[in-house]
């Protein structure tokens, strides 16, 4: 894990280094970081013996945005994301926790308002994510696992809103929603377990 994240942010570095520098018109580079509350969707999500509890945890990366028009943008991301939820049986014998960190890739089209100062916007898109590790725990214990519990990859959609307060700072709310199937086959059959995560994210533009 910690290799990974040092190759992230090398690769961070490089990029703002390479890229063009701000006097280029409609090109904005950066890094953005917030909050998530993960949550899985599906059939399969819940258990009727207990109760379902969001993951609360971390967001953060790089997006480079690059204007179509006076109103139009792509926006392109590389976010670390944390995913999975808690289960707690509904008699208090266990608590269980299926956690499951990403990489997450979205491509976002985004549609703001040109208003002096404050602009609002609108974004939405694919994303494609890459698991980069699983933690399967119960009342407080790791539990050591022989086969992988995620699936290596997932993809889903990304919808928000948000301001742009300024050239260099921006504010966004948003949902991915998984639309994979992302747990692995148990017992011969595919549960229906979807990721689905609402993230509030502050990001800086250089």
């Amino acid at each position: 894990m910690k290799r990974i994240m040092s190759v992230l942010l090398i690769a961070a570095f490089a990029g703002l280094a390479t890229l063009p520098q701000p006097a280029a018109a409609g090109v904005q580079f950066g890094i953005k970081a917030g909050g998530n509350m993960a949550k899985p969707t599906g059939a399969d999500a819940r258990d009727p013996l207990a109760t379902l509890q969001s993951r609360v945890g971390f967001m953060g990366g790089i997006f480079l945005s690059v204007d179509l028009s006076r109103v139009l943008s792509i926006q392109s991301e590389v976010l670390y994301t944390m995913k999975g939820a808690t289960y707690i049986a509904n008699d208090d014998t266990y608590t269980d926790k299926l956690y499951a960190d990403y990489i997450e890739v979205p491509m976002l089209l985004k549609l703001r308002i040109p208003t002096p100062v404050v602009q609002p916007f609108i974004f939405g898109g694919p994303t494609v994510g890459f698991k980069l590790q699983e933690k399967l725990m119960s009342n407080g214990e790791e539990i050591p696992l022989t086969e992988a519990l995620f699936k290596n990859n997932d993809y889903g959609a990304i919808f928000g809103a948000g301001l742009n307060l300024g050239r260099n700072l921006m504010l966004d709310v948003r949902y991915s929603l998984g639309l994979q199937r992302v747990l692995a086959v148990f017992e011969g059959a595919q549960p229906d377990y979807k990721n689905g995560v609402w993230s509030a994210t502050i990001g800086i533009a250089f």
